[in-house]
C-alpha cells in the first residue's frame, strides 16, 4: 500500500520536490523533539517523492550507525563499516549512487534498491545522523534531488541547533 498526499497528484518531480521542502519546513518548525521530527519526515518525504522505496534516518551512536525513524520494508538495524551510509557519515557529506550495485561495500537491506542517496545531518559540524534514500530506479537521484534534500536537511539541521543541549543529553 503506498501513501500520496491529495491534491499533488499533477506535480511534476521538482513541483513535488519544492512541496515536500514546503510541508516539511512546517512539521520541522513546529517539533524540536529530534525523533518526532524524524518519523513525520520520513512519512512526509514518501508520501510526496515518487519512486522511493525507502526513506528514513539511521542515527550516530557511538562508533556506529542505528537505524531511526523510517518509512519502507524492514531495515538493517546497525551499520558500522561499510555501506552508503557509513561512507555519508565518515566523509561528512552527500552520497549520490546512481547504480547500488556498483558501490563497492554496499549494504543490500532491501534487494528492490538500485540506486541511494545519503545526506548527513550535522550540529556543530559533527554528524549526529543521516537521512537515507532508496530508489528502485537506477540513477533516480539527480542535482535536483540532492538540491531540495539538502534544504530539507538544513531546516532540519538549523531547527536542531537551537535544542542541541537537551538531544545531546539524550
Amino acid at each position: 500500500m503506498s501513501f500520496e498526499i491529495k491534491g499533488i497528484e499533477n506535480l511534476n518531480n521538482e513541483e513535488r520536490l519544492k512541496y515536500m521542502v514546503s510541508f516539511a519546513k512546517a512539521t520541522i518548525e513546529i517539533e524540536s523533539d529530534f525523533v518526532a521530527m524524524m518519523a513525520n519526515l520520513s512519512s512526509v518525504i514518501m508520501a510526496t517523492i515518487k519512486d522511493l522505496n525507502w526513506a528514513g534516518f539511521y542515527i550516530v551512536r557511538k562508533d556506529q550507525l542505528v537505524l531511526g525513524p523510517f518509512q519502507g520494508l524492514p531495515a538493517c538495524t546497525r551499520l558500522k563499516d561499510k555501506g552508503v551510509c557509513v561512507s555519508a557519515w565518515q566523509n561528512k557529506s552527500i552520497i549520490r549512487v546512481k547504480n547500488v550495485h556498483e558501490f563497492k561495500d554496499h549494504v543490500a537491506c532491501d534487494s528492490a534498491s538500485n540506486s541511494e542517496m545519503v545526506l548527513p545531518i550535522k550540529i556543530h559540524g559533527e554528524v549526529i545522523a543521516v537521512l537515507d534514500l532508496d530508489s528502485p530506479k537506477i540513477a533516480r537521484f539527480g542535482e535536483v534531488e540532492e538540491k531540495y534534500f539538502a534544504d530539507l536537511v538544513k531546516l532540519m539541521e538549523d531547527q536542531l541547533e537551537k535544542t542541541y543541549e537537551e538531544l545531546k543529553n539524550n
